[in-house]
Parts: structure tokens; C-alpha cells; sequence
């Protein structure tokens, strides 16, 4: 098995969505199927013994209370035959979500547009140890062990109440794996109160003072995790809600420009124009008319 264990993010919404699952028993020589292409993702977590497992060209070994998550699309197969009776829980989830897998976590932005002029839920991404063990296995079973007996449940019941278990396994699979690297956690946090004080005059400094960082290790931290610096999350931030009120009301230009945390109308007009290469009032005239 490898050492290290990569991370699959995956960003919400749309959550993802429990198809089906078993609780399968293999005795002494019994191999996994040989599987590729499929169009889900499979959690699979051991109870006794172990599995031997080659997903493309990484090897794993999944033993009693342990557990591997393998992708969609990808071919996976018994690396060899079961050493000892061995008995595991098997589930597939579908999302229509981005996702990635990687060494390391990755914030990644969900394809819906949520408006953001009333309250709203902002996107989240989801950080899964593709393999772990586990911390708390009697919790984690009883969970699927719920889930599974929840699909003999009559539908219009079942349905709402399996989904809510099966986020629940995937916050607490979520939650019991490797914490968050600081610097992901820290950029966070930043990005949190610039959304909520995006109005403000904020600067590096203003960050600085807030956080209790040196602005340049803040700088570093929102450029791993999002590519960009604080200030360039803020000004994108702010252009995409005066997109937003440019569409869905009739306020004037000046006022748009103040509600998004601009100090003057000429500024707020140039920093529109260098990103969607025209000003906000001919941007508003081709997208809904004058």
C-alpha cells in the first residue's frame, strides 16, 4: 500500500448522491471483480481480513478497519486473491460535480451560479483521504448499517433519509481523516471575512492586523490555495456582485459602485471595463437592454 494517501476533493453542491451498496463476504481465494468505466464512485471499507486492490497503477491494501475510496472512470481489480476470509461494506456515490484527486486538498469552484443579493449558501469543497483508517469504525458501520436497511424502507420515506445518512458518513469520513494543511485553512478564513466586509476599504494591512499574520505569509497562503492574492480574490469578488445587481436591479451606476465597496465611480467603472472589456452601463444594455 502506498505510505501516502492522496485527497479527492469534491465541491458542493450538487451533493452527491447514494446509489446503491452491500455488506459482501469473500472467503480464501476469492478475488474483487475486474471493473472500468463505471460511472460512480466506490467507498469501500473493511470489517475483516483484507483486500487487495490495483486501481490504474497504484496498489493498495485495505485491512480490518481501513478504507479506500476508487474513482469513476478509472479500471480497478483484485491485485490477488484474498489471503484470509475477508468481509467489507461496498457504496456507490454519483456526483455531476468537479472533483480531483491529488497529493494534497484543492478549494475548487462549484459550476452553479449562486446568487449572492440575498442569503445564500456559498459552495464547499469536500476533502477525502482516498485511503484511511479508521478512527471510530463502530460509528462509521452503524451509520451504513442504517443506510443499507433504510433502502427496504417505503421510497417516499427512505429516499430523504438516506441521503441525509449518507452525508452524514461522508462528513464524518471527511472529518476523521487528516486535518486540513494550515496554510488551506488560513486562506479560508480570508476568504470568509473578505466576502463579509467586502464593502469595506480593506488593504494587506487591514489583513495583516486582523489575522495576526505578516501580510506576505497571507499573500502566500490565498496564492496556493486560490491562485490569486487577497486583494485580487477581493476585487474579483466585487465585480461579481456588481455583475449581479447590474442584472437583477435598476440601481444606478454610482450606487452599484458604492454597495460594492468602491471609493469612486470612475474606478469601479475602469476595474469593470478591464475585466468584462466593456463599462458596467453598456454591460447592463447588451445583457438585458436599455
Amino acid at each position: 500500500m502506498k505510505k501516502h494517501s492522496p485527497v479527492i476533493s469534491i465541491v458542493v453542491p450538487p451533493f452527491p448522491t447514494f446509489i446503491e451498496g452491500n455488506l459482501t463476504s469473500y472467503t480464501k481465494g476469492q478475488v474483487h471483480p475486474n471493473r472500468r468505466n463505471l460511472s460512480y464512485f466506490d467507498i469501500i471499507l473493511v470489517l475483516e481480513g483484507e483486500l487487495y486492490i490495483t486501481e490504474e497503477d497504484s496498489e493498495w491494501i485495505i485491512k480490518k478497519d481501513e478504507g479506500l475510496i476508487l474513482l469513476p472512470k478509472k479500471h480497478h481489480y483484485s491485485t490477488k486473491a484474498c489471503s484470509c476470509n475477508t468481509k467489507f461494506y461496498w457504496l456507490h456515490f454519483y456526483t455531476d460535480g468537479k472533483w480531483v484527486q491529488g497529493e494534497s486538498p484543492v478549494i475548487l469552484k462549484s459550476n452553479i451560479d449562486i446568487p449572492n443579493l440575498h442569503y445564500h449558501n456559498e459552495d464547499y469543497t469536500m476533502h477525502l483521504n482516498k485511503w484511511q483508517k479508521l478512527n471510530d469504525p463502530e460509528y462509521i458501520y452503524s451509520i451504513i448499517e442504517s443506510l443499507l436497511k433504510g433502502t427496504i424502507e417505503p421510497q417516499s420515506i427512505s429516499f430523504w433519509k438516506n441521503q441525509q445518512r449518507f452525508l452524514s458518513l461522508l462528513k464524518t469520513l471527511e472529518e476523521q481523516g487528516s486535518p486540513k494543511l494550515a496554510y488551506m485553512s488560513l486562506a479560508e478564513k480570508i476568504e470568509i471575512y473578505l466576502k463579509n466586509n467586502f464593502t469595506e476599504n480593506i488593504t494587506n494591512q487591514t489583513l495583516s492586523e486582523h489575522f495576526h499574520f505578516h501580510k506576505n505569509y497571507l499573500i502566500r497562503c490565498m496564492k496556493k490555495t486560490y491562485d490569486c492574492t487577497p486583494l485580487e480574490y477581493l476585487a474579483n469578488y466585487r465585480l461579481e456582485n456588481a455583475v449581479n445587481l447590474l442584472m437583477k436591479t435598476n440601481l444606478p451606476i454610482s450606487a452599484i459602485s458604492e454597495q460594492c465597496g468602491y471609493q469612486n465611480v470612475p474606478y469601479f467603472s475602469l476595474s469593470f471595463k478591464k475585466k468584462f472589456a466593456c463599462s458596467p452601463l453598456n454591460y447592463r444594455k447588451q445583457h438585458i437592454g436599455s
